[in-house]
């Protein structure tokens, strides 16, 4: 499989997927042996941060002042960084190498509790973050936080998540 997939690749590139050329590489996995991911949510972060700072009622604030304290708090419940609102994943499958596409949503958070508690009660297995932007509402003096993030979570590892709660479930009432 793998031998066909490099074969393909190395004889005639223009016919494989572009997700198979280094340089269009958009996701980038979270561990605590490769935090290289988290140079590109900082990058995101910024990035995302400054589009609506062109008025003075909405203005971000900096990720220097707060990302740090979040990326403790929850950097382990997050699987994999993207560089793009859109993006694909090679993935074996019955056998096969697929590529499927995904794309970022977006939610809001009014405060840092709930944005905690996102992902602390997380029921994903592989979590994809685009960025994280704490804004200031000027005239209110509040604060919210923007997510842009994808849950890859396949089928079959929501239905393991389940079955281990109902099975943590039974053990604790015992």
């Amino acid at each position: 499989m793998f031998s066909d997939l490099i074969s393909n690749y190395t004889t005639n590139p223009i016919s494989v997927s572009n997700s198979l050329d280094v340089k269009t590489i958009s996701v980038y996995p979270i561990s605590e042996y490769n935090l290289e991911g988290i140079k590109i949510l900082l990058d995101n972060c910024m990035r995302m941060g400054s589009e609506l700072n062109t008025n003075v009622q909405l203005a971000t604030i900096h990720p220097s002042m707060w990302l740090g304290d979040f990326l403790d708090k929850n950097w382990d419940k997050i699987s994999h960084v993207t560089t793009n609102v859109q993006f694909t994943i090679l993935k074996h499958e019955s056998g096969k190498i697929i590529s499927k596409n995904y794309k970022v949503d977006s939610v809001k958070f009014d405060t840092e509790e709930e944005l905690n508690s996102f992902f602390i009660n997380g029921k994903w297995k592989k979590f994809v973050l685009f960025s994280v932007v704490k804004y200031a509402n000027l005239s209110t003096m509040n604060c919210y936080y923007s997510v842009r993030y994808s849950d890859i979570t396949e089928k079959f590892e929501e239905r393991d998540n389940k079955i281990n709660e109902i099975l943590k479930d039974g053990t604790n009432n015992n």
